[in-house]
């Protein structure tokens, strides 16, 4: 199996590759397959890649993206074997290859990629098992990384890296309570500081009380008596609540980053902030690990539908929570 890098090691390889076509530090893999559970930093990555591989170069013409339960892999393979046109490379994509069905033309391309293609592989949220088959494929001129969802310390340094990229400074406050209150989620706390800039006018510090205004309280005593319910099995209180929340227009991808957040704490044995900040405490259970596994495929199911599947929003979020109170 090849070993998988950081998202900062693979951040530190993009800085170093040049648009188009270079050589030698400056070339980008032939071929990069990413895992794990953090998605912002994915599709980051992906971002990075395809403005270089692509720089300058007619995107209709170069650039194929694929689902691995809805292809097969010679379509794959064919593509990223084809010439670019009008450009240095071309950029194939195969989203889900973990579903991709039959491997065997896959891997016979991966013996020796193309030089004039990138092919990225994405697998987020697959299990060991096909992350060791789709790692194994792999050519030594390939890079494998795995995204690791960060750790609840490591949140306030990148909130306060997100916030000097944009040029802003932000007090302690505002950095805990949207560290705490969006459960860590990265991309939310990307949004909502966004929002946050937009409003400030002429001013370069982002206040407690500015992402207070801007995120609210979010209705998190709902959230939390929805996480409770959802852990004690309690099903029908679940879906009240669940109902409850969707009514008062709460944003069921919020909804979703907050109880993460919650099952990743009792994944943990920790206790659970049921109150944000100063708030109450309610008891926390340790998970056992078929728990682990059902909630956080749950959970990681439901982030992908509600951001890039046609099922209502409203549905994805009622089928987690009849997932997580055990009812299905």
């Amino acid at each position: 199996m090849k070993k998988s890098i950081t998202h900062k090691a693979l951040f530190d390889h993009l800085d170093k590759c040049r648009p188009g076509r270079s050589t030698g530090a400056g070339l980008l893999a032939p071929v990069y397959l990413f895992t794990g559970e953090e998605q912002y930093f994915a599709d980051r990555a992906l971002a990075a890649i395809t403005d270089k591989a692509l720089a300058g170069a007619p995107r209709d013409f170069n650039l194929d993206v694929f689902y691995g339960k809805d292809t097969k892999a010679a379509e794959v393979a064919a593509q990223a074997s084809t010439l670019p046109m009008m450009a240095d490379r071309r950029l194939v994509i195969l989203k889900e290859a973990d579903k991709l069905r039959d491997l065997k033309e896959l891997k016979e391309y991966l013996k020796a990629p193309s030089p004039d293609c990138v092919l990225i592989l994405l697998a987020m949220g697959a299990d060991r098992s096909k992350e060791r088959t789709l790692s194994d494929m792999l050519p030594d001129s390939a890079v494998f990384a795995h995204f690791w969802r960060p750790r609840d310390y490591e949140i306030p340094d990148i909130v306060q890296k997100l916030v000097r990229a944009s040029g802003f400074t932000i007090d302690r406050g505002a950095v805990a309570y949207l560290s705490e209150t969006l459960s860590g989620n990265i991309a939310l706390i990307e949004a909502e500081l966004n929002k946050v800039f937009n409003l400030l006018g002429e001013r370069r510090q982002v206040k407690e009380e500015d992402v207070r205004e801007s995120v609210g309280d979010f209705g998190l005593p709902a959230v939390f008596e929805l996480s409770d319910a959802a852990a004690a099995g309690d099903t029908s209180r679940a879906v009240e609540t669940l109902e409850k929340l969707l009514r008062d227009g709460e944003e069921p991808l919020k909804l979703l980053a907050i109880l993460s957040g919650q099952w990743r704490k009792m994944a943990a044995g920790d206790d659970w902030q049921a109150g944000g900040r100063g708030g109450r405490k309610s008891p926390a259970r340790k998970l056992s690990d078929d728990e682990v596994v059902r909630a956080f495929s749950s959970l990681t199911k439901a982030d992908r539908e509600l951001k890039g599947s046609p099922v209502p929003p409203r549905l994805v979020m009622e089928r987690l929570v009849l997932e997580l109170s055990g009812a299905v």
